[in-house]
């Protein structure tokens, strides 16, 4: 039997910490049921720092073993520890109060205990240098908040999830059942994560999350040149952006231009222009039937190919894919 320790603060995503749970009550019962072995796979617990937390949806979860009255399990949970849209001052304060489960969770790790985290769980392994350096996912919406908490850390959230053997990392908090099943299919089989996820209708996928993320341009820089290159960008998308006229126009060097931009923004002016097309196409994919090629023509791409080719590096997806899952029309 595999024990698991499933961390528990105040402030926690609660669906994360129950969907765990009851994904593992799931395999064990299809263990028992279509498997015919009498032990369960899983045995778990909640533990916290304390015997009773809030979690952010004012849901009370209890009773907690405290961490270190526990004894070592061989896999610690780390689910969604707070909400992923939180600023980077208020993520680091929320951390800071959960620097007491860093020593305890450094020791079971040195000691062999695999620790799998989801979304914001993935901050603590982090701050606690648990990651060692090593490439971590987190939702999409987080990514900013991660670079700017953790600079020396590798945060790639084009995946969904990243195994290193004794680290495991998942994406965004929903995304802890495709964790729990691939801990299933890890410790277990393919075969009974595929039944579970057949019980729970849950389909086992581990495509990108980048599918899922949505274009959100910092505004909040305070330079008021970029801030106005970003109005042109968004209101003129369908057109070419000629950067060199718009630099000699505000009387600036357009390699000065470019790199106030991409400091201020994170993306070049030409990147920026790309993403902010693309969105504009995935919601038309959305919410119309209209063949692609029409809708590269209202963003201003004249070359399919390129523009399929872009739209596959940054959703996951072809366009077809994209419009099969995510349209809103019946």
């Amino acid at each position: 039997m595999i024990t698991v320790g499933i961390l528990v603060n105040d402030r926690c995503q609660a669906s994360s910490v129950f969907t765990v749970t009851d994904v593992i009550i799931a395999a064990n019962f299809m263990l028992e049921q279509y498997f015919e072995e009498s032990a369960p796979l899983f045995e778990y617990q909640l533990i916290g720092p304390k015997a009773r937390v809030k979690a952010y949806n004012g849901c009370d979860i209890g009773p907690l073993v405290k961490i270190k009255e526990c004894e070592r399990p061989d896999i610690v949970i780390l689910p969604g520890a707070f909400e992923s849209v939180l600023t980077p001052a208020h993520t680091h304060s929320l951390l800071s109060k959960l620097e007491g489960v860093f020593p305890t969770l450094k020791t079971w790790h040195s000691e062999g205990t695999v620790i799998a985290s989801i979304c914001t769980g993935n901050f603590i392994l982090a701050a606690a240098k648990i990651s060692s350096g090593r490439t971590l996912t987190c939702h999409w919406a987080s990514e900013k908040t991660a670079r700017q908490l953790f600079p020396h850390e590798s945060f790639d959230t084009d995946k969904l999830l990243v195994d290193h053997g004794d680290v495991v990392s998942a994406g965004g908090a929903m995304a802890v059942s495709q964790l729990v099943l691939y801990l299933i299919s890890r410790f277990h089989s393919r075969e009974l994560a595929l039944a579970t996820g057949k019980l729970m209708m849950i389909e086992l996928n581990l495509d990108h999350q980048s599918r899922f993320a949505l274009f959100s341009p910092r505004k909040n820089h305070k330079d008021p040149l970029v801030a106005k290159l970003q109005v042109k960008i968004e209101s003129a998308y369908q057109k070419a952006l000629n950067l060199e006229a718009f630099a000699r126009d505000e009387g600036i060097g357009e390699r000065q231009l470019a790199r106030r931009f991409k400091q201020a923004t994170g993306e070049t002016p030409l990147s920026y222009l790309q993403r902010y097309r693309i969105e504009k196409v995935k919601m038309l994919l959305e919410s119309t039937r209209r063949p692609a090629n029409s809708l590269l023509m209202d963003v201003g791409y004249e070359d399919p190919t390129s523009f399929r080719r872009l739209f596959k590096r940054y959703t996951g997806l072809t366009m077809q894919e994209y419009r099969s899952r995510f349209t809103v029309m019946l």
